[in-house]
């Protein structure tokens, strides 16, 4: 497994060729992940994460990346304490701005996450923001181990 996801040099090839780029990644190479995950887990024993990353233009001809991440995710109840795995499946576009001013007024006129590119774009960082926004603010069982096996 690569130490590292791949960077894209150019953007504008990348969206213009619809170039695409996909692969897994484990937990332990996503270190901003780190404190969101339950005390003492041990990252090597979770299952990889698949992600995908597309150059596209949108409806209105902008450039854009589709990026997808899917997975489990080890999380921690905020009822009962207890791990248990939340389910990531997130596919979201992404707009690409060259200039601060650019990037200034793409936000203000799109409801789209926009992402400033004028170096290049790497891709960790693409899908640990995109991962970081799937995660639940206080995750959650359905019903809690415990809670499940009483009659009250």
């Amino acid at each position: 497994m690569s130490s590292s996801l791949p960077k894209i040099a150019n953007s504008d090839q990348f969206v213009n060729r619809g170039e695409f780029a996909s692969g897994k990644v484990s937990l332990a190479q996503l270190p901003r992940l780190a404190d969101y995950l339950p005390e003492g887990f041990d990252v090597a024993q979770a299952e990889l994460l698949t992600w995908s990353v597309r150059g596209i233009r949108d409806s209105l001809g902008r450039r854009a990346l589709e990026i997808v991440v899917r997975g489990m995710v080890p999380v921690t109840c905020q009822r009962c304490l207890k791990m248990f795995l939340w389910p990531i499946d997130r596919q979201s576009t992404v707009l690409i701005a060259k200039t601060q001013e650019e990037l200034i007024a793409l936000d203000e006129a799109s409801d789209l996450e926009v992402v400033l590119c004028d170096h290049g774009l790497d891709v960790q960082t693409l899908v640990e923001d995109e991962l970081l926004l799937s995660l639940p603010f206080s995750p959650l069982h359905d019903i809690c181990p415990d809670e499940g096996s009483s009659d009250n």
